[in-house]
């Protein structure tokens, strides 16, 4: 198997919602819900992940608007009271809305989400949250200065891709016209390490076609 760095494409079937999922309607801000894996991934997927021993922890849907880009950032979850990051999850992109996955390298610390706030916050917020460290090629937003960041890698994800999550990384929604909805799995337990990962899907290499 030849190493990749930061995605990988998986055998896995195009379409993994169950039968009579609806997404949700396109909205006016970006933003993600998480779910259980019965309430969205139909059997097929699920059982395809079972049999190379991955267990389906949550899954995350997330919307982004059209011509918008995301803050970069690590994905982290709370674990015995501090932010771990999570390495890496299985994505779709299920509108098929032109994008681009980014991978960086940033000179400097991002913002770590408060592990005990002041007020009750909901499931998200413990189970998928994030390291932010700002922006870069923003049309609305302050960017991070270039001499501080590198573009390690990009790639349009479309069918389930095996994405790098514990680095700094961000979508954008290159599509002028379509909002896009893409799906994260995430896994329980997560993987330890990035060749871990890529270990764990290895058997699923297989099926994908050349």
């Amino acid at each position: 198997m030849a190493t990749q760095l930061f995605h990988c494409r998986l055998g896995l079937p195009d379409n993994p919602l169950k039968r009579g999922f609806v997404l949700p309607r396109s909205a006016a801000r970006n933003h993600y819900h998480i779910l259980k894996p019965e309430e969205i991934l139909n059997w097929t997927t699920i059982g395809r992940l079972r049999d190379v021993k991955l267990k389906v922890s949550t899954v995350a849907l997330f919307y982004k608007r059209p011509l918008s880009l995301g803050i970069i950032h690590v994905d982290v979850a709370l674990r015995n009271g501090k932010w771990r990051k999570n390495v890496g999850a299985i994505n779709w992109n299920l509108s098929g809305a032109d994008s681009e996955m980014r991978w960086y390298a940033i000179d400097g610390e991002g913002t770590k989400p408060d592990p005990a706030p002041p007020q009750k916050q909901q499931s998200w917020y413990y189970s998928l949250n994030g390291i932010h460290y700002g922006y870069f090629g923003s049309r609305d937003q302050a960017n991070l200065p270039k001499r501080k960041v590198r573009v390690l890698d990009s790639a349009f994800v479309g069918c389930a891709t095996l994405v790098r999550t514990d680095i700094p990384h961000t979508v954008e929604n290159t599509d002028p016209a379509k909002g896009r909805w893409a799906l994260s799995v995430r896994f329980d337990p997560d993987f330890k390490n990035w060749r871990e990962a890529l270990a764990a899907v290895r058997p699923l290499l297989a099926a994908v076609s050349p």
